[in-house]
């Protein structure tokens, strides 16, 4: 058998012997002498943030808890007089009631057996009627939950209603419009709480270690920050091409917003399409004179 030489040789040969040994295998370390993991104290409310623990539990109610929340200051209002905090949520609107008198011609749409108050039922009410409160009860539970989701869809599901119902009213019924767009503001409202939420306080996040919660650190998001900032305070925080432009004119300095300067450009636009164009017929070049007066002196 020849003898092993260092790899690092160029004389270096391997033994066909060499091949049939297997490697060292590895120690497992013990871990008799290793201390166990901690886990993190738990998370007490008011490491969060008042404003965390409040949007989290707005969330975590959902429109049950705004329908709550409404009652609750409802029955408050009530109780002392204050009659202009009644929620305008629940309401029948005046086509509603319009609708349930038989006055409303619903020939256009898929319920026009209802329009006619005429035909009663076992206990002597019209199907308009009913139809009516039917109508009440889904507005409302639609409603609740477009605030809470701003999503027509999710909304129509919750409420168990189409969404050719929702438009059939939304159009006809300018009142429950207007309820629709309060709900939306209330909907933008809760985005914007739970974004200045985040960018305020952050996000609490664990840290793990072997599957152990041994920490947990708070996040912010900068871009988000800097959004905000630039929202709340236009004048401090600008963003990127919009701030004044100065055109120095000799000794007057002319100071150019960007709406200004939009309008600038806007009319500068205008001009130059108000100018003669290549469309336009083009003068006559001195070669067509020279042959009129070849032509006149031919005549001649």
């Amino acid at each position: 058998m020849k003898p092993r030489v260092a790899s690092d040789s160029p004389y270096s040969t391997i033994s066909p012997d060499d091949h049939d040994q297997q490697p060292l295998p590895r120690k497992k370390g013990s871990r008799k002498n290793q201390t166990d993991i901690a886990p993190a104290p738990p998370i007490n409310a008011g490491d969060f943030g008042a404003l965390t623990n409040y949007i989290n539990a707005a969330l975590h109610a959902g429109p049950e808890g705004l329908r709550k929340a409404q009652r609750e200051a409802n029955s408050f209002a009530r109780k002392f007089g204050l009659t202009y905090l009644e929620p305008s949520w629940f309401v029948a609107t005046p086509w509603l009631k319009d609708w349930a008198e038989g006055s409303i011609n619903t020939n256009g749409n898929t319920h026009h057996a209802l329009g006619s108050p005429s035909t009663l039922n076992k206990r002597g009410q019209s199907d308009t009627r009913l139809r009516v409160r039917a109508g009440i009860r889904w507005r409302s539970a639609w409603l609740l939950n477009y605030a809470m989701t701003a999503s027509i869809t999710m909304a129509c599901r919750q409420a168990k209603i189409s969404e050719h119902t929702f438009y059939y009213h939304k159009k006809n019924d300018s009142d429950f419009a207007q309820l629709v767009e309060n709900a939306k503001a209330h909907a933008i409202d809760l985005l914007h709480t739970r974004c200045f939420q985040r960018a305020l306080e952050g996000d609490i996040e664990p840290v793990h270690w072997q599957g152990v919660v041994v920490d947990h650190v708070r996040k912010f998001d900068s871009r988000l920050q800097i959004e905000m900032l630039r929202a709340h305070m236009p004048n401090t925080f600008k963003t990127p091409g919009t701030a004044p432009v100065n055109v120095e004119t000799g000794d007057k300095i002319l100071v150019l917003d960007e709406a200004t300067r939009m309008k600038l450009i806007e009319a500068r636009r205008k001009a130059l399409m108000a100018m003669p164009g290549s469309d336009e017929p083009a003068p006559e070049s001195s070669h067509s004179g020279t042959n009129d007066v070849q032509r006149c002196t031919s005549r001649a």
